[in-house]
């Protein structure tokens, strides 16, 4: 038997990283990847799709999407759905129950389970009513292969409002061979006792820039008593931050042309990249961010860039210039100003003197 574990699809997501002629087609492309992830378990003869929280972004969900959802479920009758709410939902979707095909199932906020011959899922949605009971109330066989579906984090892990935490000490010992995560949104695993592991399957589609690299689900492969899985790349596009170092660079042209070349090798066209400059430059080294974004939203999909390098100038070397330029160098390397607006004063205030105040 064949099982997906996929959560945090965050469907009719504001995606603000975005600018808006490419919102709406982003949240487009993230419900077709739910439809398709329907296609590909009815193709693949999934037995059922675990979605462990944070379906939607809001409990507020267009009509539209809602229907797609529905639909999406709907058309693919021989696999079953197995939804766990999130703590991003706020119960939203469970508002339209009513119109819940037959082969969607919803976890409750106790322990509720359905058996697919030997495979026991077992799933509970988490709240502070039920949390200092929830680890004593799990009672499974330990003959069967069981899976059980929680959303929230790890206790130690990370730390946010409005968010459960799993305590992954108190489920050692209750004969838990895959416990399916939702709420981190990169691929994670890792050890719960000598028989189960806990995995994040991170989310289906990356929506801005805190979601990097691969996204997809997990597939779960059952046979007689063995469980084994492993991670789907299945996102329909990619988001990439590349960081690069100019320090040594000789001028903004050849910076350019390496950039460029990196980008070819680590991405692909249709993906979303983030580019930040570090090192130190000179003060002659004018960086076109305009030019550079432009050429690189040209490329891609989306594309941004961020000026994080330092100017390589020091006191010393205007000390002697008695023109206004050394001696407005002067006044700001003596001023209390930290380095960092040092620099950016620096930098505009010579580009001023230059006559290239530009708009910025």
């Amino acid at each position: 038997m064949k099982f997906i574990h996929c959560s945090d699809i965050h469907l009719d997501s504001k995606i603000n990283d975005l600018p808006t002629n490419k919102r709406s087609l982003r949240r487009d492309e993230i419900v077709n990847t739910f439809e398709k992830i329907c296609a590909y378990a009815t193709r693949n003869n999934v037995t059922a799709v675990i979605i462990a929280g944070d379906m939607f972004d809001t409990g507020k969900i267009t009509e539209r999407t809602l229907n797609r959802v529905i639909h999406a479920i709907q058309s693919n009758s021989s696999v079953q759905f197995l939804y766990l709410p999130g703590n991003h939902e706020s119960d939203g979707f469970l508002t339209y129950s009513y119109l819940f095909p037959t082969n969607l199932k919803v976890f409750n906020d106790y322990w509720t389970k359905y058996e697919f011959n030997n495979v026991v899922i077992s799933g509970i949605d988490l709240n502070g009513l039920n949390s200092a009971t929830v680890y004593d109330n799990l009672r499974l066989d330990e003959d069967k292969i069981n899976i059980v579906v929680m959303h929230g984090q790890i206790a130690g892990y990370k730390t946010a409002e409005n968010v459960e935490t799993i305590s992954i000490p108190h489920l050692k010992d209750k004969y838990i061979d895959y416990l399916a995560l939702g709420h981190y949104h990169s691929f994670s695993q890792g050890k719960i006792d000598f028989r189960g592991k806990y995995v994040y399957s991170g989310c289906l589609d990356g929506r801005g820039f805190d979601e990097l690299d691969k996204k997809g689900f997990v597939l779960i492969e059952v046979e007689g008593d063995k469980l084994d899985y492993k991670f789907i790349d299945f996102s329909s596009r990619v988001l990439h931050e590349i960081k690069y170092n100019l320090s040594g660079e000789e001028s903004f042209y050849a910076l350019k042309e390496k950039l460029f070349l990196r980008l070819e090798n680590e991405s692909s066209t249709s993906d979303l990249v983030k580019v930040v400059l570090t090192g130190d430059r000179k003060i002659d080294f004018d960086i076109d961010l305009e030019n550079l974004t432009n050429r690189l939203n040209e490329k891609y999909f989306f594309a941004k860039v961020y000026d994080k390098t330092s100017l390589q100038i020091s006191a010393s070397d205007y000390e002697n210039d008695k023109s206004i330029r050394g001696e407005f160098v002067r006044i700001v390397f003596n001023s209390e100003l930290d380095k960092e607006t040092k620099d950016l004063v620096i930098e505009k205030g010579l580009k001023a003197l230059r006559g290239e105040c530009g708009e910025d």
